[in-house]
């Protein structure tokens, strides 16, 4: 059996195999002459232009000796990198700019189309690719009608950068090897967000909102730093439960807590309630009456803990002082989606929407309501469509929990329902679609999932049974694969 290969029902299958005319001499020749080029342009731009440059240079470099291995190494970076989202580096069109973390985006697209196009990846035989792509689209035909078609492009770009780390992870990674680094990868991406953030609460340097000294790590703002350590924080107890290194069982039992202190410390309420349900589906599996402890410990929380107490008088008091301002963020919230809904026509409703960002640029704020969002911004084509790919991400997932051959598996698989579930929850308050240091990491880990579910190796046997009918009938074997 050759390296690096994998057996599939029955067959020999290379999952990734190098571009057929890259040889592993004009990988490096390539990379020189490349690296050449890359640092002529550092010398010879300005100081934003040369910077670009190298940002994107490396990852190219990378991508030219590996696709995974410039694939693992912009997962590893981006949290660490979110901090740089306010610094431009790039002027673009009309009020936008281009930071380090747009031209990630853009790196990212690049890797994923070309290595489509070359490797002939059929996305339509892919689990999920279809509807997700469908949804691309929606929000691509939503530019059209949006009031800030730059925002809206910028979002597309966004959710497009997206669905393209999901196709890499599931077409690049199918090797079990590679998808045990793709996951060391997606928790040591957190270790200098965590860093940060601890720092920040000892000094008292985190965001200063309303008294709090609310962490946010490497982020800009505290909810997208609690919202990505919440999408983590199940698959690091599964790395605890399941790893054979004991060094490693240490310091990921190390990790777990200060992961949920960090969480606790943002003071997000949304990655608070999170936690709950990832906490509630972890027990009903384990130990269902522990479930009645629950409301015991949370209302000791609630009582022992003062910045709690505030959090949620915050959100429960108070009365609306104006048609726009109500001190309490769950009355703001109710009006901010009422007005909300009234942005977009009959006919927008029905197709594809007033466009991603309208809600944002119609009223200044974001709608802190995912559904409602994707109904008004992408229609309901755009609605449909992501619903759709939910019922079969959760479908997948399910079947992955039945099917799996081992506890390790089947944690793994749990793990992540109970990372969905909390989303699909916290949903209800927040927008997180176009929060890209969260979206990677969710549809990497959902890219694991689909290749522990089989589907890949299914999907391949049913291929091999097509083109073996075809040469019985024609006599024709080029068309195995």
């Amino acid at each position: 059996m050759a390296v690096g290969s994998e057996v599939l029902g029955g067959r020999v299958s290379a999952p990734f195999a190098p571009l057929r005319f890259l040889r592993r001499s004009s990988d490096i020749w390539m990379a020189v002459a490349m690296g050449a080029i890359v640092a002529l342009l550092i010398l010879k731009l300005p100081m934003p232009a040369a910077l670009a440059s190298s940002v994107v240079g490396a990852f190219v470099l990378l991508a030219v000796v590996d696709t995974r291995a410039a694939l693992l190494a912009l997962i590893l970076v981006r949290p660490a990198a979110d901090v740089t989202t306010t610094i431009p580096i790039l002027s673009a069109a009309g009020s936008s700019s281009v930071n380090a973390n747009a031209l990630m985006s853009l790196v990212v697209i690049a890797l994923g189309l070309s290595h489509i196009a070359l490797n002939r990846v059929q996305l339509r035989r892919m689990p999920l690719a279809v509807p997700f792509a469908a949804f691309v689209a929606c929000i691509f035909l939503g530019i059209a009608g949006a009031p800030d078609k730059n925002q809206t492009a910028q979002d597309f770009l966004r959710i497009l950068g997206t669905f393209m780390v999901f196709v890499l992870c599931v077409d690049a990674m199918r090797l079990r090897a590679d998808r045990q680094w793709l996951m060391r990868i997606l928790l040591l991406s957190s270790v200098v967000p965590l860093l940060v953030g601890a720092y920040q609460f000892v000094t008292d340097t985190g965001d200063q909102d309303k008294g709090f000294n609310r962490i946010q790590g490497t982020f800009v703002n505290p909810p997208p730093y609690a919202d990505f350590l919440v999408q983590l924080l199940p698959l690091a107890i599964v790395f605890v439960m399941h790893t054979p290194s004991r060094l490693a069982r240490l310091a990921l039992a190390m990790m777990v807590p200060v992961m949920v202190f960090s969480i606790y410390a943002t003071q997000t309420r949304g990655a608070w309630i999170g936690v709950i349900i990832i906490v509630m589906v972890w027990l009903w599996r384990r130990a269902r009456w522990s479930l009645l402890l629950v409301p015991l410990v949370l209302g000791a929380i609630y009582f022992g803990a003062p910045s709690v107490r505030a959090r949620i008088a915050e959100a429960t008091s108070g009365t609306c002082v104006s048609r726009t301002y109500c001190e309490s963020s769950a009355f703001w919230r109710v009006k901010q989606w009422q007005a909300a809904a009234q942005i977009t026509s009959p006919v927008k409703l029905a197709t594809f929407g007033a466009g991603f960002s309208a809600v944002e640029v119609t009223l200044g704020t974001r709608t802190h309501n995912e559904y409602l969002r994707l109904l008004v911004e992408s229609g309901l084509v755009g609605f449909f469509a992501i619903a759709v790919l939910y019922r079969r991400l959760i479908s997948l997932t399910l079947k992955a929990y039945r099917e799996s051959a081992t506890p390790y598996q089947r944690d793994l698989a749990w793990a992540f329902f109970a990372v969905l579930l909390s989303r699909l929850v916290m949903a209800a308050s927040d927008n997180i679609l176009d929060i890209v240091v969260i979206e990677w990491y969710f549809w990497a880990f959902a890219a694991v999932i689909v290749l522990e579910s089989g589907t890949i190796g299914q999907h391949r046997r049913a291929e091999s049974s097509r083109a073996a009918r075809s040469v019985a009938v024609t006599g024709d074997a080029t068309s195995l694969p």
